[in-house]
């Protein structure tokens, strides 16, 4: 199997404007609401952010590269993860022809071993589609699901 082209994708349609659906990863307090808590001032191109996992001041931080922010249609950063490999992780915020839009969030350029890779992909395509659908409930209907706190490893 060739394992260096596997990605993690998660897509769904969110009934509101492609401009509220990026605010909602754009924005810190947006974010925080559904999945990593952010105490930034919103994604900027070319920094550097911080992201945590829950919201005490002891909470596990991890870096995150901002490496594109073109609103309202694509965000694209690049992040480690917990086996020490970077990946880029993709969002495109497309504008169906009912004013809706279509989500589609995309992680890729694993390394390491191939069962290594099949193994990440696996779990963040899981990790991915939870995400999605926590957006789409607080966007559409107001409803804060976060994904992070209630994780189960």
């Amino acid at each position: 199997m060739k394992t260096d082209s596997l990605s993690a994708k998660a897509k769904t349609r969110i009934k509101r404007p492609p401009s509220e659906v990026f605010a909602a990863f754009a924005d810190a307090d947006l974010m925080s609401k559904f999945w990593f808590t952010r105490r930034d001032k919103g994604l900027k191109e070319g920094e550097t952010v911080k992201w945590y996992v829950g919201s005490d001041d002891g909470a596990f931080a991890f870096d995150v590269l901002v490496k594109e922010l073109r609103k309202p249609e694509r965000i694209v950063i690049e992040w480690m993860g917990q086996d020490g490999n970077p990946a880029r992780v993709v969002w495109t915020f497309e504008e169906s022809e009912q004013g809706d839009t279509i989500l589609t969030v995309e992680e890729s350029g694993y390394a390491g071993s191939n069962d290594a890779i099949v193994e990440r992909a696996l779990d963040s395509t899981g990790g991915f589609n939870q995400v999605v659908v926590a957006a789409k409930a607080l966007v559409e209907h107001g409803v804060e699901v976060n994904v992070v706190a209630d994780h189960v490893p």
